[in-house]
């Protein structure tokens, strides 16, 4: 149908001697097709020139972060460069000033610290614990002749934190590494020049835990038989027993008073 008539009634009084209304036909023009199908095809490039946008966006974000830099891989030549490492916490340390000392080892068996200064490591909103998986993003440096990593910013900091191990778990093959358990605390003695020794017990198995006595010193968490503790630190033997030694006071951590 090329267009369309639309009758309208011009005045609905009777006419003197028809009888009918007064009618009068307006012709209204047809639509244009093609300007309908411009007006579609701009309308689906517009949302085509957007998606592409969003992706170009992406990819130049994707592109812009390092990459996972090998921790064995990294020299003098990486010094002042931006770069990305992840690795398992096998030590950590605190600093009075509220600093936080990493050390990390990845799967190319390389180790490099990361400092965490306190104005960044105040805004972490997760601890750092040992055996944890963290991915750190920052410029490499020397210091007292030991490359590190320093991230700026939390922003750099991604941490996925570990399952602790079992205490049936340790037995003497561990020794020298370092590990992550959880139980409670059975027995408390001081030992020796002010050491202490604890012994945790969790699903019938018991494990000794060695806190040298300049740490104890330092100040620990109060503690107490009963007390349910998570304790990171290194497997050892002594007198042929296997027990874990505490190299921190942050390493212990009270998770449930008795």
């Amino acid at each position: 149908m090329d267009g369309a008539c639309v009758v309208t009634i011009n005045d609905f009084r009777l006419q003197p001697g028809s009888g009918f209304p007064n009618f009068s036909f307006i012709n209204i023009p047809p639509a244009n097709p093609l300007r309908e199908n411009m007006d579609v095809t701009a309308t689906k490039l517009s949302l085509i020139c957007s998606l592409v946008g969003l992706i170009a966006i992406y990819a130049v974000a994707i592109s812009a972060r390092p990459k996972i830099t090998p921790i064995a891989s990294l020299n003098e030549n990486f010094i002042g460069l931006r770069i990305s490492v992840s690795g398992q916490v096998i030590d950590y340390r605190d600093h009075e000033e509220g600093h936080l000392f990493l050390k990390l080892k990845d799967k190319s068996g390389g180790l490099v610290n990361v400092p965490i200064f306190s104005r960044t490591r105040a805004q972490l909103e997760e601890s750092i614990e040992i055996l944890d998986i963290v991915e750190i993003t920052g410029e490499v440096a020397l210091y007292q002749g030991e490359l590190e990593v320093i991230p700026a910013s939390v922003r750099d900091i991604k941490v996925v934190h570990t399952a602790p191990a079992k205490l049936s778990e340790i037995g003497k093959e561990n020794a020298g590494n370092p590990v992550k358990v959880v139980g409670v605390i059975s027995k408390r003695e001081i030992v020796g020049n002010g050491s202490l020794l604890l012994t945790l017990e969790d699903d019938g198995s018991r494990l000794r835990v060695f806190v040298p006595s300049w740490i104890v010193e330092d100040g620990l968490p109060e503690i107490h038989v009963g007390d349910t503790v998570r304790v990171d630190g290194w497997i050892q033997l002594y007198n042929g027993e296997v027990e874990i030694k505490l190299t921190s006071a942050s390493h212990l951590h009270l998770i449930e008073a008795a």
